[in-house]
């Protein structure tokens, strides 16, 4: 069964093929695909919470190498979608082996299997962190009237907001693909500055 893509690229998400795999694709549909199924009290995408992840790595004085795994460690929901842990649990292992087969795909493609594999660590306690702040900033919680996180205890709170920046999804998608850019030095072969990496 086939999907496709926003640069017209047909693939078969159960069988991602690396060499269709495109980073523009993938900023493109993170920048448009909701966190926490759209239940946020504004538009909040994939890619926001990817460049929120990179934010987090700078500031603690991650390497370059670690903000490019925090950049990509959602990229393979550009192609099967971003699911809710607690529905993630309810579809079981079968939901686990597709994520993990995108992401192999994704990651080869883009040249950095090894790189995920190095910062794994280091990129899952910053994505914790990015998890607790947008809880802070994003959403209606309450402790006193809602089953605790346990996921994020003794997780701390980035010190800055959850999103700074534009608010459109094309902004997003761009500012994804400007710091894409700039971690790997791939020049994207535009005249326009690339202001949106420069607020990142």
């Amino acid at each position: 069964m086939m999907i496709l893509t926003f640069r017209g690229q047909e693939v078969n998400p159960g069988r991602l093929d690396p060499s269709q795999v495109r980073i523009e694709d993938i900023a493109h549909a993170l920048s448009l695909l909701c966190r926490f199924g759209g239940h946020t009290d504004v538009h909040y995408s994939v890619a926001q919470h990817s460049l929120l992840v990179v934010r987090i790595l700078e500031r603690i004085g991650a390497p370059v190498g670690a903000q490019l795994a925090g950049l990509l460690h959602d990229a393979h929901e550009a192609y099967v979608g971003d699911v809710p842990t607690p529905l993630k649990t309810l579809l079981g292992p079968a939901w686990r082996d597709l994520e993990v087969s995108a992401s192999a795909a994704v990651h080869q493609a883009l040249g950095v299997a090894e790189l995920m594999q190095e910062w794994d660590g280091l990129v899952k306690h910053a994505d914790l962190m990015a998890l607790a702040t947008e809880r802070r900033d994003l959403m209606r919680f309450d402790p006193d009237r809602h089953a605790p996180w346990t996921i994020l205890d003794g997780v701390p709170e980035f010190d800055g907001p959850a999103t700074e920046g534009g608010w459109s999804p094309l902004w997003w998608e761009e500012a994804f693909l400007d710091r894409f850019a700039s971690l790997t030095g791939r020049n994207r072969g535009r005249a326009q500055a690339t202001e949106s990496a420069a607020v990142i």
